[in-house]
């Protein structure tokens, strides 16, 4: 899974180059493998990569909103990155862009049905701890 950003928002453009940069990372897949150990088997874990290393390239836009709280918003063809919300960390951005790449992943429930979550908070939760894991990494 690659990330596109092709406008003018350097911060943004920053942001998603790393997260690029973590989706290749070994380090980045040990850490994601240490997360799907400790709540999952051990083959799940290459079920989990699949996903995550496909060649689908999915675009990101930028969108200024200031009554929106929100910094990132995943649709179906697109993560959008709202500007004005992501002036404060680069780790908290990266954060948030981690997790829309997760869902972007789980379109189509890929994830869900390899992990088999019971209810809708432990999907969150997951997604919220392996995205999480790039805080460490920026």
């Amino acid at each position: 899974m690659k990330l596109n950003y092709s406008g003018k928002h350097l911060k943004t453009y920053r942001i998603v180059d790393r997260a690029n940069q973590l989706l290749i990372s070994p380090f980045f897949k040990a850490e994601v493998d240490n997360l799907l150990t400790a709540y999952y088997r051990s083959e799940i874990s290459d079920n989990f990569k699949t996903i995550l290393e496909t060649d689908r390239l999915v675009s990101v836009k930028t969108f200024f909103n200031p009554f929106s709280r929100k910094k990132i918003l995943s649709r179906s063809n697109a993560i959008y990155v709202n500007s004005l919300r992501i002036e404060k960390s680069h780790r908290d951005a990266l954060v948030s862009l981690m997790h829309g790449v997760l869902q972007k992943a789980d379109e189509n429930n890929a994830i869900s049905k390899i992990l088999a979550f019971e209810n809708k908070q432990k999907k969150e939760n997951f997604f919220k701890e392996f995205a999480a894991i790039s805080k460490n990494y920026m």
